[in-house]
């Protein structure tokens, strides 16, 4: 659109005085042609003689305009078109430092007019400041609450993952907003077992962490979770064909209770529930339709795990079944969010799960800790710094007898 024409900006002084101007000109033209008009048809006057009349009318006219533009334009400037242009300067000084916006000083009285229009200002700023204040006030009592809800779902979530026997645990969180709803457990079950969770709440923000919180304690409840040291009898070896049921039966509870409970809110929450045998690297799990826990070997992925049922929520007496699979000796079960495989560039392109796929099969052979920090390092590749668009966690285990 090069051939548009710019558009000129006028100043109040060039639209008052101009509008004057020709106004005062047009009148003057039609009485400049009536008076030569009345005089030609009244009166036997040669063509020189009304030359020379219209050239004297014209004359009178410009002295009565320029007397007329010069009192106007003075009366103008003081009355009228310094008080707008100190508004005006006012205004657009305020869009640069808001700070300095305030009373406008003016060297002589204005007209009502322009007294009505300082004081609305005057009016409407201290409204404006007053909002803002209040705004503001609340906003750094919200981020001081966000800052203590943050705290408190940390400390839900493991501040330390505990040394179970014969598995090296490590584990990546970081939330995208203040408030996540994101988590992972592992803690000690009887018998040398131990439970592991990895979850995504729907959402963010401070209803995906208050119902975080809420799964996360039922999920500990419901599965008996206790240090073993409190229970009796608890280093006894747990026969190869026992299945912890009392402690999986804890995801079954869990969905009936938050889906008769809090159906209304319409929130609903994927995980992985596992329990693991320290002393055969025997694994029960059920995953209720969150992304496939991986079994990875030196060389690569071995088995993904996706038995289970759906989300935990959404269906009241929904049927889980639990899937079990054995870990050998270095084998890793890595658990993660979608926050991972969703996870997006600065070109908006997701990270996907054949990336992360790719990598991992790639072969690894190392401690755990390092594992972790080889997935991060690629994916932090990958994002650069584009932002956080999800909560990512991850979860992994590695059984070593």
């Amino acid at each position: 659109m090069g051939d548009k024409k710019k558009i000129k900006q006028k100043s109040v002084r060039q639209v008052l005085l101009m509008g004057v101007f020709w106004r005062i000109l047009f009148i003057e033209a039609v009485l400049l042609v009536y008076s030569l008009g009345y005089r030609w048809l009244t009166q036997d006057a040669t063509s020189l003689e009304l030359f020379w009349y219209s050239i004297r009318i014209t004359m009178l006219v410009i002295i009565i305009i320029a007397f007329m533009m010069v009192t106007l334009k003075k009366f103008l400037a003081k009355k009228i078109i310094a008080p707008l242009e100190a508004i005006a300067s006012a205004n657009k000084k305020m869009q640069e430092d808001v700070s300095i916006a305030g009373h406008i000083e003016l060297e002589e009285d204005p007209p009502y007019e322009i007294e009505t229009i300082l004081s609305s200002r005057l009016k409407m700023l201290k409204t404006i400041f007053d909002i803002s204040e209040e705004r503001l006030k609340y906003s750094r009592a919200l981020d001081d609450e966000l800052e203590k809800g943050k705290k408190i779902q940390k400390d839900f979530l493991p501040r330390y993952l505990p040394e179970i026997k014969n598995c090296n645990i490590s584990s990546y969180f970081c939330s995208a907003l203040q408030l996540s709803g994101d988590f992972y457990d592992m803690f000690e079950l009887p018998g040398n077992l131990a439970g592991f969770v990895i979850g995504d709440v729907s959402g963010k923000g401070v209803g995906s962490a208050l119902f975080m919180a809420l799964v996360r304690s039922l999920l500990r409840i419901f599965s008996g979770a206790f240090s073993t040291e409190h229970c009796p009898g608890s280093s006894a070896d747990v026969k190869e064909d026992v299945i912890p049921e009392h402690a999986l039966k804890a995801v079954s509870l869990t969905n009936e209770y938050i889906a008769r409970e809090h159906c209304e809110e319409g929130m609903f929450v994927t995980l992985f529930f596992g329990v693991i045998d320290t002393l055969t690297g025997r694994v029960f799990y059920i995953n209720g339709g969150h992304e496939p826990v991986m079994v990875i070997g030196k060389n690569g992925i071995k088995d993904t795990l996706k038995t289970g049922g759906p989300a935990l929520g959404p269906i009241q007496g929904a049927a889980y079944k639990i899937g079990t699979t054995r870990l050998e000796t270095g084998d890793i079960l890595f658990g993660y969010t979608d926050g991972v495989t969703e996870a997006r560039s600065e070109t908006k392109d997701f990270y996907t799960r054949a990336r992360l796929e790719n990598l991992i099969n790639k072969g690894f052979d190392g401690p755990v800790d390092l594992f972790i920090e080889m997935i991060k390092k690629d994916l932090f590749a990958f994002t650069a710094n584009a932002p956080q668009s999800d909560d990512i966690t991850m979860l992994a285990l590695m059984w070593h007898p």
